[in-house]
């Protein structure tokens, strides 16, 4: 495996705090990452340290077992009062969202040591503890890893940085409008630009508690980062806890496409987003998550 390097992005160069920029090599299904925090430490069997173990064990429980796979908490009072949330992919089943939060809690706390702020980001969820309140739906920091595929395009980049741009707008609006899970999956025909590969696939999440106008507003944020830092990479995702996107010439989400996009035509610019994107209404089997 190539080693990963990582680098902090100039703030003045980001709108989201904590943003990191990391090369990889897909796919790392297994993959973690974290965001250490800045806010101090805890001491070892303190009371914050059982606060979040008390965390640990009720989160999992709840996200798993809630309808939109997420959960939120905080157990304590100032000052060892911990705050906690926990979503997991819109196509994930209820026993790999819990074991996948669960992990979490384990691996935060081994990523980062004694840190009162962490959060841990994986293909299937993320967990983040804190404490300060994360757990308003209407403001607070992203808190977002950008990660980055480590190849290149074989397109010209700023022909499949377009594409891109068109996949992923489409599907920050469907995620804005499906009011059960702020979810939304997408893909893009390609193969008038690239034969070897044909489609490009993306997915778009929000935090389920948020308004349809915050969603989209957090979602379009860090598109903002596609032309900026992922120009010509084949693929990248920017995870964070109040909205996170990733897009890949390979499928790697769950089921059939929410949204299919024709390619764009030879020698022109992808066409623009369709509006008024509606989600179908709520119902049905939750796909299974093949990992």
């Amino acid at each position: 495996m190539a080693p990963h390097h990582r680098c902090r992005i100039p703030s003045y160069l980001a709108t989201a705090a904590a943003l990191l920029l990391a090369f990889l090599l897909p796919p790392l299904a297994a993959s973690q990452w974290q965001n250490c925090g800045k806010n101090g430490n805890f001491n070892q069997n303190s009371t914050y340290q059982a606060n979040i173990q008390a965390l640990s064990v009720t989160l999992p429980k709840n996200a798993s077992s809630s309808r939109t796979l997420f959960a939120a908490d905080s157990v304590g009072t100032v000052p060892d009062i911990v705050y906690a949330l926990a979503l997991c992919r819109g196509d994930a089943n209820a026993s790999a969202c819990g074991a996948c939060v669960s992990n979490g809690f384990k691996d935060a706390q081994q990523l980062c040591p004694y840190s009162k702020v962490a959060a841990v980001y994986y293909d299937l969820c993320y967990l983040g503890f804190s404490n300060q309140n994360i757990l308003s739906a209407t403001d607070g920091d992203n808190n977002a890893l950008m990660l980055v595929n480590g190849q290149n395009v074989t397109v010209p980049a700023k022909v499949f940085e377009a594409a891109v741009g068109v996949l992923m707008n489409a599907t920050a609006d469907y995620a804005a409008a499906d009011s059960s899970r702020r979810f939304g999956t997408g893909e893009e025909g390609f193969e008038t630009i690239d034969k070897a590969k044909p489609k490009i696939y993306g997915v778009a999440q929000c935090r389920p508690d948020m308004s349809p106008a915050d969603c989209r507003s957090c979602l379009a944020d860090i598109i903002t980062y596609i032309p900026q830092y992922l120009t010509g990479r084949r693929g990248a995702r920017v995870v964070g806890l109040r909205c996170n996107y990733r897009y890949e010439q390979y499928s790697f989400f769950t089921g059939p496409s929410m949204l299919q996009l024709p390619a764009p035509s030879v020698g022109a610019p992808p066409s623009p987003a369709p509006a008024n994107v509606t989600p179908p209404p709520v119902g049905g089997v939750r796909p299974e998550v093949i990992s």
